[in-house]
């Protein structure tokens, strides 16, 4: 699997410089004009991951996602996830860390997107500023995908919820959709190899607005982890 890991990465080089290119003129148009070139930027990564690496993927649950803006919190093992909810989810944004933007092309047409930027670094100011965009784009109908571990799990390892996501959760006012997945047994964390298999993602049942902070924070985890574990 070392070589066609590495000729994946190769192609998606290939594929994202040539996409980057091609959409040049999507910087100067409104950014919702974006969504569609950066879908098929995706189905390319999916295309290569079934045929170079054998990497197929199945969506469950998607009779789950409303039509209006929701929190989406979701389990994190690996890269595939940032691509797949993006692309299956009809109107969404992350929340990322704000060093995503020096990547080379990539970072180009993520800023254009107007994603929630944040600064790790950046203490209570940031966060109050995270928190009146998450609202904004709320607002606006569109859903916010936050990890609430805020990094990538591997298989087995003992999860570790921040409470961070609570706080957008009251601020938004919206139900929360959890998402449960096993990406990590195909897309391992620290590893550039890719292991043959099926990545499965599943939607699950909304959970309430206005539940009480120690009560969300628990059905969160207690559903996407039971849910990861029948999955994996």
């Amino acid at each position: 699997m070392i070589f066609k890991s590495a000729l994946f990465y190769l192609l998606l080089g290939i594929w994202t410089i040539l996409m980057g290119v091609l959409c040049l003129p999507y910087l100067i148009l409104a950014s919702y004009y974006l969504s569609k070139p950066i879908k098929i930027w995706i189905l390319g990564i999916f295309i290569l991951l079934k045929y170079i690496c054998k990497i197929t993927h199945e969506i469950e649950g998607l009779e789950n996602i409303p039509s209006g803006a929701v929190l989406v919190t979701s389990k994190h093992q690996s890269a595939f996830e940032t691509f797949a909810l993006f692309y299956y989810l009809p109107k969404a944004v992350f929340i990322h860390k704000k060093q995503l933007f020096f990547i080379p092309i990539f970072g180009l047409y993520l800023k254009k997107t107007n994603m929630i930027a944040i600064d790790r670094k950046g203490g209570v100011s940031t966060i109050r500023l995270m928190l009146r965009q998450a609202k904004e784009k709320a607002l606006k109908g569109f859903s916010v995908i936050i990890f609430p571990e805020g990094t990538r799990k591997g298989i087995g390892e003992k999860p570790n919820y921040k409470s961070g996501f609570v706080g957008i959760y009251k601020e938004m006012k919206t139900r929360i959709l959890p998402v449960a997945l096993n990406s990590g047994k195909c897309w391992p964390k620290h590893t550039f190899v890719k292991q043959s298999g099926k990545i499965v993602i599943k939607f699950l049942p909304l959970i309430d607005s206005e539940l009480p902070r120690k009560k969300v924070l628990s059905e969160v985890e207690t559903k996407i982890e039971i849910a990861t574990n029948k999955i994996i």
